[in-house]
């Protein structure tokens, strides 16, 4: 939508209500349910450029608060790992051990590709 036409408060209200419910919702339907329009209009915003980037912003927003919750539940997902790797339940040793060295495996390849990122940045700052 054009930056010169202005939204009534009711069109703004509404495509508020739907980013909401998108934003919480499986489903298009789903989410027209939740905020009471039709699918068709839920459509027709998410098809709308300055709709599409205000969804994705508050979509990174969002995402980037699950990753915070998720920080903060790794000292007791560590610590239950820890304990499974000597329950006395093979099984359910195997598993804590596999998700261990996996996880570190990953965690080293994330730092070695954050490590390149900064020497290529830095340098192409120093150029």
């Amino acid at each position: 939508m054009s930056e010169n036409v202005r939204k009534s408060p009711i069109k703004t209200a509404n495509r508020e209500r739907a980013l909401s419910a998108l934003l919480s919702s499986g489903s298009i339907a789903d989410a027209a349910t939740r905020c009471g329009l039709n699918e068709k209009t839920l459509r027709r915003y998410l098809a709308d450029t300055d709709f599409q980037r205000e969804y994705k912003a508050e979509r990174r927003v969002v995402f980037e608060q699950n990753i915070v919750r998720l920080q903060s539940l790794h000292d007791g997902a560590v610590d239950a790992l820890e304990r499974n790797l000597t329950c006395e339940n093979p099984q359910a040793e195997i598993r804590a051990a596999q998700i261990v060295v996996e996880s570190c495996r990953k965690d080293f390849e994330t730092l070695d590709i954050l490590e390149r990122i900064e020497r290529l940045e830095e340098n192409e700052n120093n150029k």
